[in-house]
């Protein structure tokens, strides 16, 4: 990203464009689907129920993944009054013939217990993917995808000294510290959180890769190697939360469509991308740095962010 590397800076940045691959718009939803999509084909599934926000970029991917191979799509998405319930995702999922449930967050619990019922009794097999692809085979996605960065930045010749991204449940960045263990490939990993404190958001990360080490390994003992991994997080740059711009991000989102020509979505990648930049600003980033766009680009594409403007 020539326009905004440089020596004043001390870095040269690189953008991976995970928002590019697959399909509608991709991400890194597409990654963990096609790791989750071949089990629930293997199992015959009729159906796929899954959870998430009303613009959620994992319920848009499920849909979409799931017409490919002629399975129903239920969403069930947590009524939230700050997301619009036009444009964006939301429209996706309505276009993708998807069947929509809207409910409170204190419900999701039953209505997944209820969709899995109705279907059963319909006759039809139903298969429940955790929301944003957050399990033991979505996780393999951003494992295999250090191998990826790993091949394509060897072929540039280029020695990552960091790799930074959005994290948000924490699947994302837990798959690429497993798979630099994996893989022996020594870069620091640096989430930046879009909308949970930082203790939460390490716990998640150490959870789920505990429990992949366990589904994969079928080790009780797993627990013993939590202290092994490495965690950087910083959580300076949530503003108010999930679902909500802050100033810095839709600064540094217009910078990056001036510089470069790449729109972000405000979620995810703006909030993301505008921390790195900060970071870099005050010298704590320097050398080599791959910044990670895991994609969200139909968030641009609502009410909530053209207001910023």
């Amino acid at each position: 990203m020539s326009g905004l590397s440089g020596e004043d800076h001390n870095c040269n940045i690189f953008m991976k464009r995970d928002d590019l691959i697959g399909h509608c718009f991709g991400g890194n939803k597409e990654k963990k689907l096609e790791y989750i999509f071949p089990d629930v084909i293997n199992k015959k599934a009729e159906v796929v129920i899954t959870v998430g926000a009303i613009q959620s970029n994992h319920c848009r991917m499920t849909a979409i993944f799931a017409n490919k191979f002629n399975i129903k799509t239920e969403l069930i998405l947590i009524r939230n009054n700050t997301m619009s319930r036009t444009g964006g995702n939301y429209l996706i999922n309505k276009i993708a013939n998807a069947h929509i449930n809207i409910v409170d967050a204190s419900e999701v619990n039953d209505k997944i217990k209820e969709l899995v019922y109705l279907h059963k009794m319909k006759g039809n097999n139903p298969y429940f993917i955790e929301g944003g692809g957050h399990n033991e085979l979505g996780i393999l996605g951003y494992i295999f995808a250090v191998k990826e960065i790993k091949r394509q930045l060897d072929k540039i010749k280029i020695t990552p000294n960091f790799i930074i991204l959005p994290t948000g449940t924490g699947i994302t960045q837990a798959g690429l510290i497993m798979g630099s263990k994996l893989f022996n490939y020594n870069t620091k990993i640096i989430g930046i959180s879009v909308a949970r404190e930082k203790e939460r958001c390490i716990n998640e990360i150490l959870n789920i890769i505990m429990k992949t080490e366990n589904f994969f390994k079928k080790n009780p003992d797993c627990e013993k190697n939590r202290g092994k991994y490495s965690i950087y997080l910083n959580d300076k740059y949530i503003g108010k939360g999930y679902g909500y711009s802050t100033n810095d991000s839709m600064m540094a989102s217009n910078l990056l469509l001036k510089k470069e020509g790449i729109l972000v979505d405000p979620v995810y990648n703006a909030k993301a991308f505008g921390g790195m930049i900060d970071l870099i600003n005050k010298k704590e980033l320097k050398g080599n740095i791959i910044y990670i766009n895991t994609g969200g680009l139909p968030l641009a594409f609502t009410k909530e962010y053209q207001k910023n403007f």
